[in-house]
């Protein structure tokens, strides 16, 4: 008769199995688990490699701060299929491709990163100000900080306490986390247009010129071509910028707050204009954030020949087109451009935590090379202890700097004097004299290895402007020049990039809201077409051209850097200035 196991026999088998399951089961687990990871690392070997191809037909810019590829982007090309799932998860995976040119090798480099911690500015605008959101037919909630503007929603300052009936005391809330570094320009978010870009405005004004001859017609204008050819081709990076149609609409109501445009649309696009008066006085007028205590020029017309502008103490008023009053560059950026830093407020130190967002360049690092290669117009350098601005650089390689600030005489005392017997620029005589000795000297602490990094013989172009004739690019004309003369040290041109109040000597770095009383009026290189008067920059931001010669103002000195002078550390914000 056959036996069976008995309950021992049976006891030890399973015993038996159960220690050669917890031999074993960790293992396949182990094996499924490695599996899995690594089909994970071939799907996301593949998404990079879509991004690679995809970067083949697609411009995708060179910069050297990582940028974002949505997964959707490599869907909707038909790189990639409809839905990516994650092997270990089984979940569908929802990062995005991180890329950046790296310059050594001269290739993308291309990561997937599932939190895709790279925010473009649109995602960080309605993070900041979700109460922007638009659905192309103005604000979709409106309340006290935001307002309706031709389909798209904008920043208001919130008014807390009305003014009297003569416009005396109230009191605003002003947004301070809408600041923005771009291309050498501290910019103010102001909201999200209808088409989904983001509106920015600079925090000062550019530049300081008649809006026209005799025409308030935007089409035409000096102020759209100044801004449209000359500001803009200095801008790095401006591919990020739309091109738009832009509200022209005459109105003879100072305080106009209509929201749509309805008969003067620009006949023509432009990637760079003006505020309207509406937008203007829409986002709290005098009491907004927008007041910046200058003469600006907007882009709408009062009559034929006449253009609203925003007076220093922020009112508004209509003057004739051939006055020279500031330009306060507006442009569109599109919405998927990167943020690589910063929190949107401002403060005595910038980083990647702190200070403005940063938009389409890397701020985070030092930054070494050739100045005439890394500099752009508006970016901050420091020379002999002096801080300045990048005006522009010559086809020689060359960068002009104007000093952010006024020269001294004592220390901490601004200098001011006379032209001279007429307004011909010279280094024998009257205020050439003065700039290329004592001030000279100022500048660079009597040092001579500083005066050598300095074009001691530049070439400075003095053009007249005026009479009859109130085009910027006759100011700037240096293909047949009035006159030229050899110096170190000049002055700005009417129409120049900076040729009015920085908004860091208006601010004190930064540091305070923009105030007139920090600034003072000083000097220009252009003289008027009478031999004893030459123009000025005022200290509120509007340029004379009846200035006597014999008046007495403040020197902004502008001096021009070789071209083989290299930077050593700083990135060229207010924060940190290259250092040459």
């Amino acid at each position: 008769m056959k036996k069976g196991f008995t309950l021992v026999e049976l006891l030890g088998v399973i015993i038996i199995l159960g220690v050669i399951a917890l031999i074993t089961f960790p293992i396949i687990n182990k094996s499924i688990k490695s599996s899995k990871e690594k089909a994970l690392e071939q799907v996301i070997n593949n998404i990079e490699k879509a991004a690679y191809e995809y970067s083949i037909s697609n411009d995708i810019g060179y910069q050297t701060f990582y940028n974002k590829i949505e997964l959707s982007t490599l869907v909707n090309s038909g790189i990639l299929k409809d839905s990516i799932i994650n092997p270990v998860t089984d979940e569908q995976m929802q990062g995005c491709v991180l890329y950046k040119w790296v310059e050594e090798y001269e290739q993308y480099e291309f990561k997937y990163e599932e939190n895709c911690s790279v925010k473009t500015i649109g995602e960080v605008v309605l993070e900041q100000f979700p109460y922007l959101a638009t659905n192309g037919n103005g604000c979709v909630t409106l309340g006290d900080n935001n307002y309706s503007y031709m389909g798209g929603c904008y920043l208001k300052s919130k008014v807390i306490e009305l003014p009297d009936a003569y416009g005396n005391g109230g009191k605003s809330e002003h947004p301070t986390t809408n600041y923005i570094w771009y291309s050498g320009f501290l910019w103010r978010i102001m909201g999200i247009n209808a088409d989904g870009t983001v509106r920015l405005i600079t925090d000062e004004n550019v530049t300081v010129i008649p809006y026209h001859e005799s025409s308030s017609n935007w089409d035409d204008s000096y102020a759209k071509d100044w801004l449209n050819n000359y500001f803009y081709s200095k801008l790095k990076g401006n591919n990020i910028i739309k091109e738009e149609t832009w509200c022209s609409e005459t109105t003879n109501d100072r305080y106009s707050e209509r929201t749509s445009c309805t008969t003067n649309l620009s006949t023509e696009k432009s990637k760079v204009g003006l505020i309207t008066l509406d937008e203007y006085n829409l986002a709290g007028g005098s009491s907004s954030y927008l007041n910046i205590g200058q003469w600006q020029w907007t882009m709408t017309p009062y009559d034929s020949s006449n253009v609203w502008n925003v007076y220093y103490t922020g009112g508004a008023n209509n003057f004739s087109v051939s006055s020279p009053y500031g330009l306060r560059a507006v442009i569109n950026a599109n919405s998927d451009v990167t943020i690589t830093g910063g929190n949107g407020t401002l403060g005595a130190t910038w980083s990647s935590q702190s200070g403005p967002y940063i938009l389409n360049e890397d701020k985070s690092v030092e930054i070494t090379g050739k100045l005439n290669e890394k500099a752009t117009s508006g970016e901050y350098v420091m020379h002999a202890g002096k801080k300045y601005r990048v005006v522009d650089k010559d086809s020689n390689g060359n960068t002009k700097l104007i000093l952010d600030g006024y020269y001294e005489e004592p220390s901490g005392t601004i200098y001011e004097m006379s032209y001279g017997s007429n307004n011909t620029f010279s280094t024998e005589t009257g205020i050439g004299q003065k700039l290329n000795s004592d001030v000279l000297n100022w500048l660079t602490n009597n040092n001579e290895t500083e005066k050598a990094k300095l074009v001691s013989n530049y070439t400075w172009y003095q053009n007249g402007l005026g009479g009859e004739i109130y085009n910027y690019e006759e100011s700037l004309n240096e293909e047949n020049p009035t006159r030229s003369i050899q110096a170190t040290v000049g002055l700005i041109r009417i129409g120049e990039m900076l040729s009015s109040q920085s908004s860091s000597i208006l601010t004190n770095g930064y540091t305070t809201t923009s105030n007139y009383s920090n600034a003072t009026t000083y000097w220009t290189m252009t003289p008027y077409t009478n031999s004893s008067i030459a123009w000025s920059v005022s200290y509120f931001g509007y340029a004379y051209y009846a200035d006597s010669v014999s008046y007495t103002f403040g020197l902004r000195p502008v001096i021009v850097v070789n071209s083989d002078v290299t930077i050593t550390g700083g990135n060229g914000t207010w924060s940190s200035p290259y250092q040459i």
